[in-house]
């Protein structure tokens, strides 16, 4: 079998350095043919033209702008077809793809999974460690109604949490003690990434390509909310909370396959969830989490209303979610920044047939723990992270949004 060729996804906000290490990059490519694709919506020329000046290509065919739209919008096609026909030139042995500064990192790296003779060897995030200073620096950036500086805070939460390397540029720009509470909340988003501290984008090249690092699973796995999940479970058991039993690795990979539809194994007919427990921790700049979590729907309208006053130090939360008026139907949840989704993730078991019911729960003991006579494996159950979060009145509000 031919050996696959190694790609590199390079998110990260306008300005954030993006340019600055392809540019890195492809002067020095450490013995690979790089062939590299820009997609930056109103940049592209600009991009292209600095990359084909300063990395000297004189065969600028090795840039390949995409010009109609966004690499997400676009990617099941352009993209995907564009790196196919690059690798079947056979005059390039990796590839890098710059992301628009607007493009969440996750179905792209879905999209690329889906090319056969490539492998995604790479998720780089370049961010401003200012710009990081200003969105999570409480009080600052959280009273901004700008509906695109809501995008920004968004897109930088969803971008550290998506990748395996994280470059924090501009580093002279902030204090060491700024640098510190930028680290704090990167650790609670996504723990195991690695982390760069730059200025310029000054970064060891094999830190970038040919690395092995992505993982799809590892690093969904390894996101913040995920964590805290499983430290709740831990310590499930000596509690007194209504919720009994643990929750199984499985169930975690079942109910991650819900929630992204493009990378899911087919067949789960049901909705699978972790089972955790409630509690929390917050560290010396105030950064916490904890877990929400009932045995009652909540109400789609209170919530909504709610909603548009969500608490602004709520970094991220992620969650299964109920509602009374689809009984059968299970939501994830999630937020970052101010926007706040909802998707459907596939039916409770205690609305399959008894047979299904009675199959499942045979199979998987751990859910059969969790199961309530009255509701089955309905819940509410969301992963909480923020900044000087006040659990009490989250909780309150929360509970104000449950259905009668």
């Amino acid at each position: 079998m031919a050996k696959k060729i190694p790609i590199t996804l390079l998110c990260g906000y306008l300005g954030a350095g993006k340019t600055t290490l392809l540019n890195r990059v492809l002067t020095n490519q450490k013995g690979y043919k790089v062939a590299v694709i820009v997609n930056d919506i109103g940049e592209v020329n600009v991009d292209e033209r600095l990359i084909s000046k300063e990395a000297k290509i004189e065969d600028s065919s090795s840039l390949v702008p995409l010009t109609n739209g966004c690499i997400c919008c676009t990617l099941k096609t352009d993209m995907v077809n564009q790196i196919e026909n690059l690798m079947k030139s056979g005059k390039f042995d990796y590839i890098m793809i710059e992301a628009s500064g607007v493009c969440e990192p996750m179905p792209i790296a879905q999209a690329i999974e889906t090319i056969e003779i490539g492998k995604l060897d790479n998720v780089v995030g370049v961010v401003d460690a200012s710009r990081l200073v200003e969105e999570f620096d409480e009080g600052k950036s959280l009273l901004k109604e700008d509906i695109d500086e809501e995008d920004i805070e968004s897109l930088l939460i969803q971008q550290i949490e998506f990748c395996s390397t994280l470059i924090v540029n501009k580093r002279d720009l902030v204090t060491d003690e700024q640098m510190k509470m930028v680290r704090a909340v990167i650790n609670k988003i996504q723990p195991t990434v690695k982390v760069f501290e730059t200025t310029r984008c000054e970064v060891p090249i094999d830190e970038i390509i040919g690395t092995d690092r992505f993982d799809f699973e590892t690093v969904y796995a390894s996101a913040g909310w995920v964590k805290a999940l499983e430290e709740h479970d831990e310590h499930e058991d000596d509690d007194d909370d209504p919720s009994t039993g643990s929750g199984t690795e499985e169930e975690h990979e079942h109910h991650h396959d819900h929630d992204h539809e493009e990378h899911e194994h087919e067949g789960h007919e049901h909705h699978h969830h972790e089972h955790k427990h409630e509690g929390e921790s917050e560290d010396e700049y105030g950064i916490g989490s904890f877990v929400y979590y009932r045995r009652r729907p909540f109400n789609r309208e209170r919530l909504d209303k709610f909603a548009n006053n969500w608490p602004r130090n709520i970094i991220r939360s992620k969650g299964v979610v109920w509602f009374s008026d689809e009984d059968d139907m299970a939501y994830v949840l999630e937020t970052s920044g101010r926007q706040i989704q909802a998707g459907y993730s596939g039916n409770w078991l205690a609305s399959c047939p008894p047979a299904e019911q009675k199959r499942v729960l045979a199979e998987e003991p751990e859910m059969k723990k969790d199961w309530d006579e009255k509701v089955g494996d309905r819940m509410i159950k969301m992963v909480i992270i923020g900044r000087h979060l006040d659990k009490e009145q989250i909780c309150k509000d929360l509970d104000a949004c449950l259905d009668d």
